[in-house]
């Protein structure tokens, strides 16, 4: 969307608004935050570059908190839509993306998320965009450093939505064509705040595959949200689940719970590792702007943060480009400007057919101790360039 806007001086800029959804409460607000850091600096980033040219172009966001609830995400997807929104980035999770899609689709909305991973709403046809790879990816990118550190039975506890019943079931795929044996697991409620009988559960099924394994190749496979810590903190008072080894998700690593208090010491322990998508360290396009990003967020930003900062840019891109309010133009021009042009920071976006990001690149970070503090380590990475290719895994902790 596109309006004439009177500037402070009295010329009319050309403002392109762009709706953002993020989860800045509730139980994914550390990832919202971070990619809210990382909007704003995009947003600066590119009204200096169009003033720098001479251009009267100018972004706008309209910034929204969906609490990481789909009814609130949808409702203010509704709100948005009143305002004559036409192009959103955002929803946190899949959950939230799931329930907004119809309505977008029914009302020429497109939908730009850069953290939903479920591929269940990897729909061809529809209004929803993903710049990030489906968990597809992430499944095998999980399963494949576990056979590498010799697990042969892995005990899954997982979030209970959209996002997380997927994974499960697509991580214990391929585990099992590792040849690993997935046990039951345990699954809870999103929302949840007694984790204490879900412990004792995962604990009793650790301690069976202990017996039958060994607990050196015993794997317990934690899929969340920030709920991990209170997991973790919980766990360490079952003494099976601290004898083996815990992996995480996307949603749950370099979260700053776990590398602090009884969270941190469990998750030292069990030697808590999963994958990043980014891996920005490796070649970073433009150092300044992810320094920029760090120093507004006060953290180290993860690699979603980092793709919703060039998602702004190739929507402000598409839009000055073809002025266009037709939505079926205007996918097919998103669609060339993220494959032809792409983003400051991680380059071509190449979709698939359901509108999903084509590669993926994962760098795993395990939690580790020193000298009485936690951290988070870099350990592996884990690349995916073209569907047609096999993986690419290294160690980096040697």
């Amino acid at each position: 969307m596109t309006q004439s806007t009177p500037a402070g001086n009295g010329e009319a800029v050309q403002e392109i608004i762009v709706g953002v959804l993020l989860p800045l409460s509730s139980d994914y607000a550390a990832g919202g935050e971070e990619s809210k850091a990382a909007i704003e600096v995009a947003a600066g980033d590119i009204n200096d570059y169009f003033t720098s040219i001479g251009s009267d172009y100018r972004v706008r966001v309209i910034l929204e908190d969906t609490r990481t609830d789909p009814a609130v995400a949808l409702e203010k997807l509704e709100a948005l839509d009143e305002q004559g929104v036409k192009i959103v980035i955002g929803f946190g999770t899949s959950t939230e993306l799931e329930a907004a899609r119809a309505y977008a689709d029914e009302h020429g909305i497109i939908l730009i998320s850069t953290m939903s991973t479920a591929p269940l709403l990897a729909i061809a046809g529809d209004n929803a965009y993903r710049f990030v790879p489906p968990d597809t990816y992430q499944a095998g990118a999980i399963a494949y450093y576990l056979r590498a550190d010799g697990i042969a039975a892995v005990v899954p506890i997982w979030r209970g939505d959209v996002w997380g019943d997927e994974l499960k079931i697509l991580a214990a795929e391929s585990f099992a064509r590792g040849n690993a044996t997935v046990l039951d697991g345990v699954r809870y409620a999103p929302g949840e705040k007694d984790y204490t009988g879900m412990v004792a559960d995962l604990d009793v099924q650790v301690g069976r595959a202990i017996a039958a394994h060994g607990k050196e190749k015993v794997g317990v496979y934690l899929i969340s949200l920030d709920e991990a810590a209170a997991i973790m903190e919980a766990a360490a008072k079952a003494k099976n689940l601290t004898e083996v080894r815990w992996y995480g998700c996307d949603g749950n690593v370099l979260l700053d719970t776990l590398v602090t208090g009884d969270a941190g010491r469990f998750a030292a322990e069990t030697k808590f590792t999963g994958p990043e998508f980014g891996q920005y360290e490796r070649a970073p396009a433009n150092a300044s702007t992810v320094q920029k990003i760090w120093d507004a967020l006060g953290r180290r930003p993860d690699g979603y943060s980092l793709v919703t900062y060039d998602t702004l840019w190739i929507v402000a891109m598409t839009q000055i480009q073809t002025e266009t309010t037709d939505i079926s133009k205007l996918k097919i021009a998103l669609e060339r400007t993220a494959k032809e042009s792409g983003g400051p920071l991680f380059g071509s976006v190449e979709l698939n057919g359901a509108g999903d990001r084509l590669t993926a690149h994962y760098l795993f970070w395990s939690v580790s101790a020193r000298h009485e503090t936690y951290t988070w380590t870099p350990v592996a990475q884990y690349d995916i360039w073209a569907a047609d290719l096999p993986p690419q895994f290294e160690r980096i902790d040697a």
